[in-house]
């Protein structure tokens, strides 16, 4: 059995609690991350992607596509003033991170051939 990472546990730490703007930044942190853990990553070419959906990329890794999203995924402990006192409390944290397309070729057997 393969000992890498799979491809969609590894999240990219990008940035805090507010929207993140650099998507090129957050992209190419997670391509250094899948790298890094041992996985052949290409950009895809062709892929447009939509920011509305929180899609920042695509890529494929060792034959299969995924696509690269940011937005809120990590836990992140805040600290801040209320009333005079410190208090903490988790929020979530932007991050980046891989969720494989599905087709017929990356899951045999997924559809049926109805589904077609």
């Amino acid at each position: 059995m393969d000992k890498r990472m799979d491809p969609v546990e590894i999240i990219a730490r990008v940035g805090g609690v507010t929207p993140y703007s650099d998507h090129e930044r957050a992209f190419g942190t997670w391509v250094y991350l899948a790298s890094k853990a041992g996985w052949q990553v290409v950009e895809a070419e062709g892929f447009a992607a939509d920011s509305d959906r929180g899609e920042i990329g695509a890529v494929d890794v060792e034959g299969v596509r995924y696509v690269i999203r940011l937005g809120p995924r990590v836990r992140r402990l805040l600290y801040e003033v209320v009333d005079g006192h410190m208090v903490k409390r988790d929020v979530l944290a932007v991050a980046a991170w891989a969720e494989p397309v599905v087709t017929k070729e990356s899951a045999p057997g997924w559809y049926s051939a109805e589904a077609d």
